[in-house]
């Protein structure tokens, strides 16, 4: 094995273990203390000193190495297991990767062999150099311009109390970061491994077990890249349901905000009627009370589910609507109950729909604009007919518009379609387009859950 003096522990290890921990807290955004740095590099180098005294093949000293300078850090900082990782990862990646371009290169050009560095104090000092030169201004130029890879500081400053899915997002997203690392680090062992076993410096069975352990620990990253991965999966699915629940509480602030602007003018109705009545004009008393009445009841009768958050939501919509001079009706003859999709998706894929009508009817110069909702049950699928009056939409358009961000309105940021899309096809459904009769019809043709789903 390659045995160190104490000379070149100090003038090497030691110096290796300070510039490759300032790289990883640097990259990390995070500031490492004068003392804890010292205290890491000083117990790292005591380590490395024994496991090169060991023998534990070369090749495999640098992973256990590596291992224990995660624990190191996180006894001496305190901060978690994961992060040390991610910053232990980050120094030692960029260091491996320098330390693999540029030590074979140097060889050649100087004419030493890797026995040399071994045996040799003052060509591993000479070697060493170069490395810790580039290093150093690269650690200077970061801090110069505030760069930094991760901003660990900000999470951990900003960080509030989470709930399961929280903690599971950050455990998810640190673990990638770790998948991401680990295996370039490996490479760049993997590299100089190859290249120590070609100078023949060391004997075969080295290698031989290297390569063995190497098998076992790619087989460990497959397992949890499977792992994060679906943790991953998991996360979109919630992160999809908090994004229709965050449409539908929107939809219900509509509907609040509505409710509260009827109930403000019902007190200056009321003092009408009762002004009228006062001076004897009942019948313009009764006129004015039953257009109040027509004025309610009209985007009122929309609200007639039997769910009451997608009633919600037409009754937000109805009130849109209303608010453009466009005509609003809703036909719903079938109960709601056997629906395969949320309310919340429900209501997103219905919402996007009826914004796009009320979009488009607002922009037609026809004399008469209107939006209808028909919500019909067929023998084993639910068919919503959403309808407009207006221009057919181009061919052109038809073939991009479920595409994200495409949108003919440049204020438009274009996600609704695709949302629709991602809905639709996540319940194995279908969408049709017709015009017909002045009309634009959108149907949507999906599963109920009685159809084996």
């Amino acid at each position: 094995m390659d045995k160190m003096s104490l000379l070149a522990l100090i003038l090497v290890s030691l110096p290796e273990v300070l510039l490759v921990t300032m790289l990883g807290f640097q990259l990390a955004g995070l500031k490492i203390m004068p003392l804890q740095l010292i205290i890491t590099g000083i117990a790292q180098t005591a380590f490395s000193y024994y496991i090169r005294l060991s023998s534990i093949p070369f090749g495999l000293h640098s992973l256990v190495q590596m291992a224990i300078y995660v624990v190191i850090l996180r006894v001496v900082t305190g901060i978690s297991l994961r992060r040390v990782t991610i910053i232990a990862l980050l120094g030692l990646v960029v260091f491996a990767t320098l330390e693999a371009a540029v030590v074979p290169p140097l060889l050649n050009s100087t004419g030493y062999s890797l026995q040399d560095i071994f045996v040799r104090d003052d060509v591993r000092i000479g070697l060493f150099l170069p490395e810790a030169v580039v290093i150093l201004i690269f650690i200077v130029a970061c801090r110069r311009y505030n760069f930094h890879l991760l901003d660990f500081a900000s999470e951990l400053k900003d960080r509030a109390p989470e709930d399961g899915i929280g903690k599971m997002a950050e455990k998810a997203c640190l673990n990638l970061y770790i998948l991401v690392l680990l295996p370039v680090l490996l490479l760049a062992v993997v590299n100089m491994v190859l290249f120590v076993s070609r100078t023949g410096a060391l004997p075969d069975i080295y290698f031989h077990l290297f390569a063995a352990t190497f098998s076992m620990i790619l087989v460990a990253i497959t397992v949890l890249s499977m792992g994060s991965l679906r943790k991953i999966s998991f996360l979109k699915e919630k992160e999809f349901e908090a994004r229709k629940a965050g449409e539908t509480i929107a939809h219900l602030d509509k509907l609040i905000r509505t409710i509260r602007k009827q109930r403000h003018d019902f007190n200056h109705h009321l003092q009408a009627v009762y002004g009228l009545l006062e001076v004897g004009s009942c019948d313009k008393a009764r006129d004015y009370i039953k257009q109040m009445f027509l004025d309610i009841s009209n985007p009122a009768e929309v609200v007639k589910t039997d769910n009451p958050g997608i009633s919600a939501m037409l009754f937000a919509k109805a009130g849109q609507a209303e608010a453009r001079g466009i005509s609003f009706s809703v036909l719903v003859d079938c109960s709601l109950r056997g629906v395969s999709l949320s309310t919340m998706e429900a209501n997103s894929l219905l919402g996007n729909l009826l914004d796009n009508a009320i979009e488009a009817a607002a922009a037609y110069t026809g004399a008469h604009r209107s939006v209808r909702l028909e919500i019909t049950r067929e023998p084993g699928e639910y068919i919503f007919t959403v309808a407009n009056t207006g221009d057919p939409i181009p061919l052109e358009t038809r073939d991009r518009m479920y595409e994200p961000h495409f949108s003919t309105k440049k204020s438009n940021r274009g996600l609704g379609m695709a949302i629709i899309k991602e809905i639709v096809d996540k319940y194995s459904g279908r969408i049709a387009i017709d015009h017909a009769e002045g009309e634009t019809i959108f149907s949507v043709h999906l599963s109920d859950k009685g159809a084996g789903r």
